[in-house]
C-alpha cells in the first residue's frame, strides 16, 4: 500500500470510455486505502436498499435516463459522509458535465487525473466488456470470463446496455465535449490536473496513476 503523505488525497478521475478507468480506479482504491466509486454505481446501490430515493431512481434507470443533477449531487453527498472516506476517495468519472460540476459544491477535489488512450484503442478495448453488478469492477471475455458468471467480489457479470458500437461512439463524442468542460472548471479553481498515458499493461498504467497522485502533479491542459 502506497504512504499518504498528504490527507485526504480526494481525486477525480476522468478517462474515455474503454480507458481502464475502472479497473485502475479499484487498483488506486487498494493502492491508498481509500474508496472508490462511480456514480453509476452509487444509484445501483441505491436501488437496492430500497430507499425512497432508490425507488424513485430505479424506474429512470429502467429507461435508460440519467437521474437528475441534483439528485446525483445529493446522492455523493450522502456516500461522502461514510467515515470510509476520511481520507479521501477516488471518484470515477463525476462530475461528468459542467452542470454536474456546480452541484457538486460540498467539497473540493485534491487532484484530477486524466487518462488519455487513442480513439481506435477505446473502441478495441469496449469489445467483449463485461461489468461487476455488485462492484463496477470491470472484467473481458478477451480474458476467458462470460456474462452470468459470479464474481469473487459476490456479484454477477452483465453486459451494459450501453456497450454496443452506436451507443459506444455516443459516449465517445459526450466525453469529449462535456467532460473537457468540466477540466477548465478544475483549472479555473487551481485543481491539479494531470494527464496520464493509458496505453500499455494494467500495471505500467497503475504506476503512473499512483505516481501522479503522490506527487501532486500539475500539467497545464492539453488539446485533444
Amino acid at each position: 500500500m502506497h504512504q499518504l503523505t498528504t490527507k485526504p488525497y480526494k481525486v477525480i478521475l476522468f478517462g474515455p470510455q474503454g480507458s481502464g478507468k475502472g479497473t485502475q480506479a479499484h487498483l488506486l482504491s487498494e493502492a491508498f486505502g481509500i474508496p472508490t466509486f462511480s456514480m453509476g454505481q452509487l444509484i445501483r446501490d441505491e436501488i437496492a436498499t430500497g430507499s425512497e430515493m432508490g425507488k424513485r431512481f430505479a424506474p429512470i434507470v429502467e429507461q435508460g435516463k440519467l437521474i437528475g443533477d441534483q439528485d446525483a449531487a445529493d446522492l455523493l453527498k450522502k456516500r461522502l459522509a461514510l467515515g470510509d472516506t476520511s481520507n479521501g476517495y477516488i471518484l470515477d468519472g463525476f462530475p461528468r458535465d459542467r452542470a454536474q460540476a456546480h452541484a457538486f459544491d460540498f467539497d473540493r477535489p485534491t487532484h484530477l487525473i486524466i487518462i488519455h488512450i487513442p480513439h481506435d484503442e477505446s473502441l478495441s478495448r469496449l469489445k467483449g466488456r463485461l461489468t461487476c453488478d455488485k462492484t463496477g469492477k470491470i472484467y473481458s471475455t478477451k480474458d476467458g470470463h462470460v456474462a452470468g458468471e459470479h464474481t469473487p467480489e459476490g456479484g454477477t457479470l452483465f453486459v451494459r446496455a450501453d456497450d454496443v458500437p452506436e451507443a459506444i461512439e455516443k459516449r465517445l463524442q459526450i466525453y469529449q465535449t462535456e467532460t473537457f468542460a468540466v477540466v477548465d472548471e478544475y483549472v479555473g479553481m487551481g485543481i491539479p490536473i494531470c494527464h496520464v498515458d493509458g496505453v500499455g499493461t494494467v500495471e505500467q498504467v497503475h504506476e503512473r496513476l499512483a505516481n501522479a497522485i503522490e506527487t501532486f502533479c500539475y500539467v497545464p491542459q492539453e488539446n485533444t
